[in-house]
């Protein structure tokens, strides 16, 4: 048996391909962006976000809601355990 050739396959699934190549080098560039400088890309993706124009804007959102919803459990968890620490 022999490989499916890209020719072979459905113009949908082709155009599918594409589109999913695309929003991954996408977020790939922008998680180097982001390393490289933290706070510039931060206020960046946010001011991208409310733009709505990139295709990974839903990821930007997603991983801003998760990055606020873990600052916020590991101050009450750290909180926690000082107040066990000096009170316990």
């Amino acid at each position: 048996m022999s490989k499916a050739h890209a020719s072979d396959m459905p113009r949908e699934r082709r155009r599918e391909d594409a589109h999913h190549a695309h929003v991954s080098s996408e977020l790939a560039f922008e998680l180097r962006r982001l390393g490289s400088h933290p706070l510039h890309e931060a206020a960046r993706l946010e001011r991208e976000a409310l733009a709505g124009e990139s295709p990974a804007t839903p990821l930007i959102l997603i991983v801003g809601m998760a990055l606020v919803l873990w600052s916020f459990v590991a101050i009450v968890v750290g909180a926690a355990d000082l107040a066990v620490y000096l009170f316990g």
